[in-house]
């Protein structure tokens, strides 16, 4: 795959691969902008939650951490967001949070926040308990992936060749690679390893520029991964010409993955399914059967 941009050492490899810019942070709050755009789309030319993942993660992170006493490392323990009104196709998207509570004996607090369109319409509403960690940060890991950072062109999206199949003719197809997996699932290297009558399951392997500050794998590309999936989990429930789009998603951190380690396993799991909202479950897994994640999500039939 080409490159369609580079970027020297020393900048942050995620928020620049996942087009994510920091323009305030402090006890007061975080403010970030993202870029929504084709690089970030799911197998239908859609923008959703995975795609601001990353977004959301570092701007409830961020607050938190910003409300701190200097010296200290979190990490997000939970994250919840929760769609409001849809996504632009593209353009650029702002994220505020700050934090609502903080129990520093405990090492915990609640951040909140919001995703909002350039019009100023809440897009996604966010919340997230986050930790105090022991933990050192990892510059070497989170700031220097090579020399320089590749930005490959995202693999295109054909909604075109979704005409006239029912969802899991669409998921069979992205499975079998005769139907495009979508540009973000590109870029986070996802592959559907099988379909079953209500489960599906996936994987992709960790790479450097995912890391956060500590050094494994950011909260934000854990959320992405797994909204994928639960996403493919009810298009597989659509008849021919239905849509679907992703409501929520609640992602509870276990264990930190490593970003040299091993791939991890996303396993989706349709828990109802009535005729409008479906619920899925979602496990994120390393090599060894270790839960990483869990989240628990809902869908829309349209």
């Amino acid at each position: 795959m080409t490159a369609s941009a580079t970027r020297p050492r020393g900048v942050d490899p995620l928020n620049t691969m996942m087009g994510v810019r920091v323009l305030a942070m402090a006890p007061a709050g975080t403010e970030l902008e993202g870029t929504i755009g084709p690089r970030f789309h799911d197998h239908r030319g859609l923008s959703g939650l995975a795609s601001v993942g990353v977004l959301a993660d570092t701007a409830v992170a961020g607050a938190f951490y910003a409300s701190l006493p200097p010296g200290h490392r979190t990490v997000v323990s939970q994250l919840t967001a929760a769609v409001a009104a849809p996504l632009p196709s593209a353009g650029v998207v702002t994220a505020r949070a700050r934090t609502e509570h903080l129990d520093l004996d405990a090492g915990t607090g609640l951040s909140a926040g919001r995703v909002a369109t350039a019009a100023g319409t809440t897009a996604v509403r966010l919340l997230a308990r986050s930790v105090v960690v022991t933990r050192a940060a990892r510059s070497d890991v989170h700031l220097a992936a090579g020399p320089t950072l590749v930005i490959p062109d995202p693999e295109p999206a054909a909604p075109e060749s979704l005409t006239g199949l029912d969802g899991r003719a669409v998921v069979a197809g992205i499975a079998a690679g005769t139907l495009r997996r979508g540009p973000l699932a590109g870029l986070l290297g996802m592959e559907i390893e099988s379909v079953g009558d209500t489960s599906i399951s996936a994987r992709f392997a960790p790479t450097p520029w995912m890391s956060n500050q500590i050094g494994s794998v950011q909260g934000g590309i854990l959320f992405s991964a797994a909204a994928l999936t639960s996403g493919l989990s009810a298009q597989a429930l659509t008849a021919v010409g239905q849509s679907y789009r992703l409501l929520d998603l609640k992602i509870d951190f276990v264990r930190s993955p490593a970003v040299d380690g091993p791939p991890i396993r996303v396993e989706a799991e349709v828990v109802r399914a009535g005729r409008r909202i479906v619920l899925i479950e979602t496990r994120l897994l390393d090599a060894d059967g270790h839960l990483l994640a869990r989240t628990g999500s809902s869908a829309q039939l349209e």
